[in-house]
């Protein structure tokens, strides 16, 4: 409904991307960018008058919502009574018995929504009502739609009119199946805009459309549209002014049965769907990375991930989920001020950040030596380790219970001072200083690998700093009279 379709030969179900989209075709309301209201009056044939008010809610990620009423009204028909010969059945008495009207209501609720960038779907639910004279009958229905977008220039559309319907009433009448199949192609920049419809009622004949409308100036918008069915041929024509905030369009119809006014009136307002997405997007990555750096991963996952679905473009928020939910697979969360967790979440930032992986080596290492046993802790910072290019990757202590990562380390460090292997020795006794700088077993360990590898100045260095964090430390000290 509205003028702007009628206009174009109702060749619509492919171009619909206002507020009428609820009653041509759902998937429409996709299109739409900001909210808007329609109102439309049309006088039609032998003084029936048709009403439309459609309201359409654009959302940031929940596509577009839309409330729809219309209602089609003949009054002035006249009601008499007659008395007819039970013999000859002529009409024997008529009198007058007042005036009465045909009222056809429907009420829609409607929703459509981007599926990907091309594809778009919609479904809405109607309830139709009809009263003629005393005669009621009503029924529920729903309506299904899709549209591709094949290219800049092509859009095809296709549905279902009346898919599901429940009767209700003192009829016998039944809703028909209506299949359509849409086309609208796209010329000179999206100025020139051409409509092809086909419609095929189940029980009736098949339906075509053809419309076009050309925007002579960005606010003037001309049309012109034929339809044509088994019962009836309409020439349809009509212009429509645009401004960013209100749109005035009027359709003349003409057909066998006399012509038709349509004019409809819109009003937009409210911030754009993009707009609203961006700020809606904005505001679920502050809130990801408030969750993140708190160490609740799993919470900035759940986050981030919306804000993907709203812009499945954003490669910083792509980079950054990929690594957190590897995080998020072994550490879903580490919160609080205790010293495991916050070399944990200090870990989980560094690497997800991915500026400095070997200081989250480190952090996690240190937070491995406070819980050893934590085997998704240990999975997590192996994970990191091969990233970072460690060689030799942390390994469950396999010494006495009492063991910790530290003393592991240790371990192994003098394990291979005595295997002479010295420079494993060293990498051992840097790994345990890469978490506890002043560690004096590290750095015996490692001035003794220098001294045996004949790099003296070395050992001497590092001795040296021993006795500056353990001036009684004899043994050192001896090692050092040896060196002068």
């Amino acid at each position: 409904m509205g003028a702007r379709s009628l206009g174009m030969g109702s060749a619509y179900y492919a171009v619909a991307d206002d507020a009428s989209a609820a009653f041509w075709n759902p998937s429409g309301l996709a299109m739409m960018e900001r909210k808007e209201l329609m109102l439309m009056d049309a006088q039609l044939f032998e003084g029936t008058r048709l009403n439309l008010f459609t309201y359409a809610h654009p959302t940031a990620t929940g596509g577009t919502w839309s409330l729809s009423a219309l209602q089609l009204k003949a009054d002035g028909f006249e009601k008499v009574n007659a008395t007819f010969d039970p013999v000859s059945g002529d009409a024997t008495k008529i009198e007058t018995a007042g005036e009465f009207s045909d009222i056809q209501q429907a009420f829609a609720l409607a929703w459509g929504r981007q599926l990907t960038e091309t594809l778009s779907f919609g479904v809405s639910l109607k309830q139709l009502t009809r009263q003629l004279d005393d005669s009621k009958d009503a029924f529920r229905t729903v309506d299904f739609g899709m549209g591709k977008e094949m290219g800049e220039m092509y859009k095809i559309a296709f549905g279902v009119q009346n898919a599901f319907s429940i009767r209700s009433g003192d009829t016998e009448d039944e809703l028909p199946l209506n299949l359509r199949l849409g086309n609208s192609v796209r010329l000179l920049k999206k100025r020139l805009v051409f409509g092809f419809d086909l419609a095929k009622p189940q029980g009736y004949g098949m339906e075509w459309h053809f419309g076009s409308e050309y925007r002579v100036l960005r606010w003037l918008a001309l049309r012109f549209g034929v339809m044509g069915s088994p019962a009836l041929q309409e020439t349809d024509f009509g212009f429509g002014f645009q401004s960013k905030s209100f749109g005035l369009d009027i359709a003349q119809g003409l057909h066998e049965l006399g012509s038709t006014t349509r004019v409809s009136l819109s009003m937009r307002f409210g911030d754009s769907r993009q707009d609203r997405s961006e700020q809606e997007v904005k505001k679920l990555i502050e809130e990801g990375f408030k969750s993140f750096q708190e160490g609740n991963f799993l919470m900035a996952v759940q986050r981030f991930n919306r804000a993907l679905e709203a812009d499945p473009g954003n490669r910083e928020v792509q980079s950054m989920l990929a690594r957190l939910q590897m995080v998020v697979g072994f550490v879903p969360r580490s919160t609080g001020e205790e010293e495991l967790n916050t070399y944990i979440r200090r870990g989980a930032v560094l690497y997800v950040n991915g500026q400095d992986l070997r200081s989250s080596v480190n952090s996690l290492r240190y937070a491995f030596n406070r819980d050893p046993k934590n085997e998704k802790l240990l999975k997590l910072l192996n994970h990191v380790e091969r990233e970072a290019g460690v060689s030799e990757l942390s390994r469950m202590p396999e010494g006495p219970e009492i063991f910790t990562f530290i003393d592991q380390k240790i371990y192994d460090a003098r394990q291979a001072i005595y295997d002479s292997k010295y420079d494993l020795a060293l990498r051992r006794a840097a790994d345990v200083l890469d978490l506890e700088p002043q560690n004096l077993r590290a750095l015996e360990i490692m001035g003794s690998a220098f001294f045996l590898m004949e790099e003296k100045d070395k050992a001497r260095r590092v001795w040296k700093k021993v006795l500056e964090l353990d001036p009684g430390n004899e043994i050192v000290a001896n090692f050092l009279k040896q060196l002068d």
